[in-house]
């Protein structure tokens, strides 16, 4: 399996210089900027997978919206995938599937979020009356079921980041993970700063600069946005040790500093079965080989003693090393 090429937009911390792109958006800036960077004809292409975690309500099925470039024929086979963090992935591994199995040839595969643009909901009883209201056979009667609604009916509902059987987020299963495999604050401190050092000098030398695609700035669109905005370059390890944890505020080592970021952003690659790449004189940038995805057990996720007896421990002057997880 071949992996020809790739490319990605700027990653945007949320609410910043890419708000005011969907990811449908996003979408089409990072696959429109491959093909032209790959001279791929665009009817070579058998199929296009593509990832997202948050899904839009209005576009379910963001692969077959980016699928419509110009680029492409309007009969391009197009799905969306998702396995939360990992959907990008999942698009890759898709798309390799479709490869191997001989269903396509040349496939697209990626990824894209925009966290900025999380859908808000009406609470329950809110949709409840606007579609009893939308059935009603006079404006008397719709407003009398309009006349049901109370304040309580108007708070939006914003979609928790979290594992619904667990109820927990990343950050807070992160904590826990890191209390049963011994992962020291120290370690994740440092992890992250090697990491924030790397991404500089790796924006520094070109390296990363050159699979970004620049995106327009909007509103005025006059200048572009061609490097990541969440690499702290001038951090220090004291500084990520100062700061408090996040999700488990008594005995969590997960902080704003070391932990992932949210984001604005899309990336895309273009894969070929490998007899198509020789037979065109390509050479690939990596070949995909073999890979695996695994569940995780949701106890280890946070149902357990953990989280739930942290408050005991504190009043009994315990910590969690007192405990046998």
């Amino acid at each position: 399996m071949a992996i020809i090429a790739g490319v990605r937009t700027p990653f945007a911390r949320s609410g910043t210089v890419l708000k005011d792109y969907t990811a449908i958006d996003l979408g089409k800036l990072a696959v429109a900027e491959l093909v032209q960077r790959t001279a791929l004809d665009g009817a070579l292409v058998d199929l296009l997978v593509y990832g997202t975690v948050v899904q839009a309500v209005t576009a379910p099925n963001i692969a077959r919206e980016v699928s419509l470039l110009p680029h492409f024929p309007k009969t391009l086979q197009a799905y969306t995938v998702s396995r939360a963090c990992a959907s990008a992935n999942q698009a890759i591994t898709d798309a390799a599937d479709q490869i191997v199995l001989g269903h396509a040839h040349v496939a697209i595969a990626g990824g894209a979020e925009s966290l900025t643009q999380v859908p808000i909901l009406h609470s329950r009883g809110m949709s409840d009356v606007l579609v009893a209201a939308s059935k009603a056979k006079s404006l008397t009667q719709r407003l009398g079921i309009l006349a049901q609604l109370r304040p309580k009916d108007f708070i939006p509902i914003t979609p928790a980041i979290a594992e619904p059987s667990t109820g927990e987020s990343m950050g807070q299963s992160a904590d826990t993970m890191a209390k049963l495999n011994g992962i020291t604050r120290e370690s994740q401190d440092r992890f992250a700063l090697r990491s924030h050092m790397n991404a500089a000098a790796g924006t520094d030398d070109g390296r990363l600069t050159a699979e970004i695609v620049p995106v327009p700035a909007p509103p005025e669109f006059e200048r572009m946005i061609a490097t990541d905005n969440g690499v702290r370059r001038e951090s220090t390890f004291e500084q990520l040790s100062a700061l408090k944890p996040v999700f488990d505020r008594l005995y969590g080592t997960v902080t704003a500093g070391n932990a992932s970021g949210i984001n604005d952003a899309a990336a895309a690659l273009v894969m070929m079965e490998a007899g198509t790449a020789k037979a065109r004189g390509i050479q690939p940038l990596a070949r995909l080989v073999a890979y695996a995805h695994a569940g995780v057990d949701p106890k280890y996720m946070g149902i357990g003693p953990v989280p739930a007896t942290q408050l005991a421990l504190k009043k009994a002057g315990l910590t969690i090393k007192d405990l046998d997880v």
